[in-house]
């Protein structure tokens, strides 16, 4: 269970994905999620590279066409599983194609 100083601790370095560009290595579709995010199924993840050549595994959000290894996307932060019995929501970097 996650408490507020938890929530805090994982979200503080969120503000440095705003924004950041990069694209798709390679993509896959989820069907079976674990506990907590089978209200999303099926979603898409991705690994995905950024321009500093770091690589980072993300879920891929508003997608209107299948992805394609090298396509462009960009972070943006969204909530992340379900809202907790305590009320606290949770918020993580996901890509969206550009």
């Amino acid at each position: 269970m996650n408490n507020p100083p938890t929530i805090w601790r994982k979200t503080k370095e969120l503000h440095k994905y705003i924004g950041k560009k990069g694209k798709i290595v390679v993509a896959t579709k989820i069907f079976v999620a674990p506990e907590g995010f089978e209200h999303e199924v099926p979603y898409t993840v991705a690994i995905i590279e950024f321009e500093d050549a770091s690589r980072k595994p993300l879920q891929v959000v508003d997608l209107t066409d299948e992805l394609e290894p090298g396509q462009q996307v960009i972070c943006v932060i969204r909530r992340i599983g379900k809202v907790e019995a305590s009320g606290l929501i949770s918020y993580g970097v996901k890509a969206k194609p550009l």
